[in-house]
């Protein structure tokens, strides 16, 4: 029989180390992930604030407050509707469209321009003339 032999850990054979990873590959693919990442964030943050902004602009700029709201209603059932302005002298609010018309088709309707008279002052010479 042949006469076995042990092996000590000096006659051990161990596999051969793979090799060291080259470095500039190694700072390339970093920068390159670097980059990209940083690419990946500023459009993430451009997209957000485009989506923040519009919605902004839906729910707070294009709508109107309820008071806002309640006043042009007010305004526009007033402004066409027909009342009384005067009773006693006979002046009518009527609405727009057809006061336009009616001015449209005899201009003499329109109310005449009454401009009051100037207030008289304390201290002016009196009118001497006869």
């Amino acid at each position: 029989m042949a006469k076995e032999r042990t092996l000590t850990d000096n006659d051990r054979v161990f596999p051969a180390d793979p090799p060291d990873p080259d470095a500039l590959t190694t700072a390339t693919v970093g920068l390159v992930g670097t980059i990209l990442v940083v690419v990946a964030v500023v459009f993430l943050q451009g997209l957000y604030e485009s989506v923040n902004r519009s919605e902004f602009q839906r729910k707070v700029v294009n709508e109107a407050p309820a008071e806002l709201r309640a006043l042009r209603a007010a305004q526009l059932k007033r402004l066409h509707a027909i009342a009384w302005v005067d009773k006693r002298n006979g002046i009518v609010a009527i609405p727009i469209e057809r006061a336009m018309e009616l001015l449209a088709a005899d201009p003499g309707l329109a109310a005449p321009i009454i401009v009051p008279a100037p207030p008289a002052t304390a201290g002016a010479a009196p009118d001497v003339t006869k």
